[in-house]
């Protein structure tokens, strides 16, 4: 797309010459000297190659022809800025209207309830569209602008995002309710080392960025995990494990600890210190924090905004 032959910043200043009838109106009225309004007009005429104004000492300024028609147009391009720029401070500043928000797919249903639920019954005005998808798509969706925000790991963020933190996982190692080491959960000793494990079957969630970093776990404990399956599904994870065919490591951590099929898991802390995960929220670089944004934010930190 070619550059405009001119700014917002001369059609005012023209519109302000041709109501008010002088360059000593104009200047006075859009608080700029005198000799900057007259250069940013000559400007204009060498841009457009016409002449707008004749200037007759003493009496102010006439428009030509061309002005004269010029002048209507300028009009409705500044009115329809004054415009934009109102919806555009709205939009920032209201709780009302469309709110993109796209999730990670592992990480929705952890969050998207509460932001479908609770979120949403707070702030009616608001129409959330909501999108689930892998890291690569949000980001693409949310340079495009067509989402506002995406809840992300941050391991997935690119410098071409805004990220800001809102929930940290420590990791935790989910075992069967017979496992040998289960008994510690009971008596309140319920830390384990992942030393203690690495014989056993790993059974690992295949899925990006979860993998990684479960696999940064172990090396930065200077283990190597002995894998047992691999699965993308989250829930065939804690199934698995349930059937007492391994062990896993996890940070999403569901209420309930049955699985589908009515077995129940034991939660075990770790007692190195493991790397934690962290999800937070990822705009534009080039999009400000809006109202809306704000407000979500704030709901996810633990408040009710």
């Amino acid at each position: 797309m070619a550059s405009l032959p001119f700014t917002l910043r001369q059609l005012e200043y023209f519109e302000a010459v041709a109501s008010g009838g002088s360059m000593a109106a104009a200047s006075e009225r859009c608080h700029v000297s005198a000799s900057a309004l007259a250069l940013a007009l000559d400007e204009l005429e060498d841009r457009l190659a016409t002449q707008l104004f004749v200037r007759r000492k003493g009496r102010g300024v006439a428009l030509t022809a061309a002005g004269t028609r010029l002048l209507a147009h300028a009009r409705r391009i500044l009115s329809d800025a004054e415009t934009l720029a109102a919806d555009a401070s709205q939009a920032a500043t209201s709780l009302a209207g469309r709110f993109g928000i796209g999730c990670f797919s592992t990480l929705a249903p952890f969050f998207l309830p509460g932001i479908m639920g609770e979120f949403q019954a707070g702030h009616p005005h608001l129409g959330l569209e909501i999108v689930e998808g892998a890291a690569p798509e949000l980001h693409e969706l949310l340079l495009q602008g067509r989402l506002d925000v995406a809840l992300l790991y941050s391991v997935d963020v690119s410098p071409q995002l805004v990220f800001e933190p809102v929930r940290e996982y420590r990791p935790y190692v989910l075992v069967a309710e017979d496992h040998p080491l289960a008994g510690r959960a009971i008596s309140g000793a319920g830390a384990v080392r992942l030393a203690d494990l690495a014989g056993e079957p790993l059974i690992l969630l295949n899925v990006h960025p979860s993998r990684l970093n479960t696999e940064h776990i172990f090396t930065v404990l200077g283990l190597k995990p002995r894998v047992g399956h691999l699965t993308s599904s989250f829930e065939l994870v804690r199934c698995l494990v349930a059937r007492g065919l391994g062990y896993a490591v996890l940070f999403q951590r569901p209420a309930s600890t049955l699985t589908y099929d009515g077995r129940r898991l034991v939660i075990l802390e770790i007692d190195e210190d493991a790397p934690r995960a962290v999800v937070g929220l990822a705009r534009s670089a080039g999009s400000p924090p809006t109202a809306r944004y704000g407000a979500l934010q704030h709901f996810l930190g633990g408040g009710r905004g």
